[in-house]
């Protein structure tokens, strides 16, 4: 058998042994939590979960392809989150309330979701020194910079739509992982979302005039 090969199970493990690999990936982020993907090791997730690494090998065929199965189940999931910043969700609200409302999402959605967040920057940490982690963040930042594209295009000047949605994703960003949790951070995260909005309309106005002469 080559030595690259999983071997073949000779039969299913039984008790606490019967995990699933949701189990495991939710094992790993609370890892991932208490000290980034350095905790991430065989035998302290078994261990955190009360059974042998002989359960970790019935679902992976190495910690490295667990990583991989664990980044690609983030992307996954972070593009799935991505219907709520479609636009045209509700075609009751007009292009400048839309926008209010996914910056009300990106800016408080930290807040409720800071777990998760915390999560994101250590992947971002990670993608520093890996290369499977790094295409996959850019794989979400990508479409997460398009998708805001699309929202930003009614409201700035033609052919800017996508600059502004990059300013506008990393303002996001940057402001969650500096001003969340600190003194005085909510009042920060609010005054750059009331200027960021306040340019965005600006920039509606100005696209008006330029369209009308």
């Amino acid at each position: 058998m080559p030595a690259t090969a999983k071997p073949t199970p000779r039969g299913r493990p039984t008790g606490r042994a019967v995990l699933s690999q949701q189990d495991w990936f939710n094992a790993a982020t609370e890892a991932i939590l208490e000290g980034g993907f350095d905790k991430l090791r065989v035998l302290p997730l078994a261990k955190r979960l009360k059974v042998t690494r002989g359960s970790f090998y019935w679902h992976f065929d190495d910690l490295g392809s667990f990583i991989h199965l664990f980044l690609d189940q983030w992307q996954a999931l972070r593009i799935k989150g991505l219907r709520y910043w479609q636009p045209g969700k509700d075609p009751e609200l007009t292009p400048e309330q839309e926008v209010d409302r996914v910056l009300t999402l990106m800016f408080e959605g930290p807040a409720v979701e800071f777990k998760r967040m915390k999560v994101e920057f250590a992947i971002r940490d990670f993608a520093q020194r890996d290369d499977y982690a790094r295409n996959i963040v850019a794989a979400v930042d990508s479409a997460r910079v398009d998708q805001t594209a699309q929202l930003l295009e009614p409201l700035v000047a033609a052919g800017t739509a996508r600059a502004m949605a990059l300013i506008q994703y990393s303002t996001v960003l940057g402001s969650v992982l500096l001003f969340r949790g600190q003194l005085g951070g909510e009042q920060s995260l609010k005054a750059i979302r009331t200027h960021w909005q306040q340019l965005l309309s600006g920039a509606h106005s100005g696209a008006e005039v330029a369209h009308t002469e």
